[in-house]
């Protein structure tokens, strides 16, 4: 599909083991910040000047993801969605104009700078190539270059943020502007194989500017306007949609679904869920719905009222983000969880610090004991699926084993995974 095989055609798994640690996942994922803030993808074989590049792009308001290999480039480039690029056109597996190449084939719409070594008529030259390829070419600068010089390239690149309207995202809603993009979990007691039997359905908003907005940058203002019972609606329509589709494609796999707390007021949930499900005739056990342990003692006789109508329909139920709340063991012992999920922030502290895993292991014992599967997410690395796969957590979620997918790719992704 892309001209350099060897670097845009790698396999996931071995890129997404490279990622990184807890805060490059961050900044590789887009999930912490809008897409539509500043974020600056650099790829430079030379590590000292990828570190000038970086401090001088950080001061004016980047934020940076720095990449020493081609395949790093990739890796970032689908995950961290760059308004922003510095490309060095000298690499040692692939040159800038096959990269630049398959940048316009991807359609790419980030300001693109060079900055390289080449004589200056070459960089020119590359220049008005990007141009005629659809590309946003910006300055082509030489090395070495100066800070100042630099500087005021990228501030030339810099993109004001959009502010979103209540209007705006009702109209989304209304428009179906919103999709959902699907993150496999692995079951690592399965067998000797990790095999990816469920996922988490996760929202984004196709906007028709600014492309694809992360939940950052529209949740707050669901919650706030009252929107968010209809874009809830909405994404469990969608889901339930997509399972049916994969179903007829012989793939039937329980789908998790994030309840926002103000959801946990409705007393009608459990039977519109269940009507939800009758029309395609879905197993209700394959919709698994996520409710943080913060909103579950909100109210905690409401939360077990509704909550114990959904078990009784057969729903799955998961506490989400535990480890960061500070809820009452006892009460959350009486509410009818089925699974507990251990949150990203102490998953990703495992793979370096002992009291991480200490606490990790003793959420795992506590689940169990309490009689509910446990699934870590934010694994970044083998060492941290090892471990976990230890202490005996049933499942596992993270960007060592893929991103959120569509739902086409993740089709792909776990029959290639599976079969792998």
């Amino acid at each position: 599909m892309f001209a350099p095989s060897n670097v845009w055609g790698c396999d996931r798994r071995t890129a997404s083991a490279g990622a990184g640690n807890a805060a490059q996942e961050e900044a590789v994922s887009g999930e912490t910040d809008s897409p539509c803030s500043n974020r600056l993808l650099i790829l430079d074989d030379e590590p000292g000047i990828c570190d000038v590049f970086q401090e001088v792009a950080e001061k004016i308001g980047f934020q940076v993801h720095l990449c020493n290999r081609a395949e790093e480039f990739v890796l970032a480039y689908e995950t961290f969605q760059p308004t922003a690029i510095i490309l060095d056109m000298v690499m040692g597996d692939v040159d800038g104009v096959e990269l630049l190449r398959s940048l316009a084939h991807r359609q790419c719409a980030a300001d693109i700078l060079i900055i390289s070594g080449i004589d200056t008529r070459l960089l020119a030259t590359v220049r008005r190539l990007g141009t005629t390829h659809g590309l946003r070419m910006r300055e082509s600068l030489g090395k070495p270059v100066h800070a100042d010089e630099l500087r005021t390239a990228l501030r030339r690149c810099l993109r004001a943020p959009p502010t979103m309207t209540e209007s705006d995202l009702g109209d989304a809603i209304e428009l179906k502007q919103l999709v959902v993009h699907y993150q496999p979990k692995v079951n690592l007691l399965s067998s000797d194989a990790l095999v990816v039997d469920s996922c988490e359905a996760l929202v984004r908003w196709q906007h028709p500017l600014f492309g694809l907005l992360m939940p950052s940058s529209f949740i707050g203002l669901a919650e706030r306007s009252g929107l968010i019972a209809p874009l809830t609606d909405l994404v469990l329509k969608l889901v339930v949609d997509q399972i049916g589709c994969w179903r007829q494609n012989g793939l039937n796999l329980p789908v998790a679904v994030n309840l926002a707390p103000q959801l946990l007021s409705h007393l009608d949930l459990p039977d519109r869920l269940a009507d939800l499900l009758s029309r395609p005739k879905i197993e209700h056990s394959k919709l698994v719905l996520e409710i943080t342990e913060s909103a579950a003692m909100e109210d905690p006789v409401r939360t077990m009222d509704i909550l114990s109508r959904c078990r009784l329909k057969q729903f799955t139920l998961s506490v989400d983000d535990f480890g960061t709340g500070y809820s009452s063991l006892v009460e959350l012992h009486r509410m009818p969880f089925s699974e507990l999920k251990i949150d990203r922030s102490l998953v990703v502290e495992v793979d370096h610090d002992e009291d991480a895993k200490i606490i990790v292991h003793s959420i795992v014992d506590l689940a169990h004991n309490l009689g509910l599967t446990v699934c870590a997410e934010g694994a970044e690395g083998p060492e941290a699926v090892t471990f976990l796969r230890s202490i005996g957590c049933e499942k596992v979620q993270g960007y060592f084993f893929s991103k959120p997918l569509a739902p086409s790719d993740f089709i792909d992704f776990v029959e290639q995974w599976n079969r792998d």
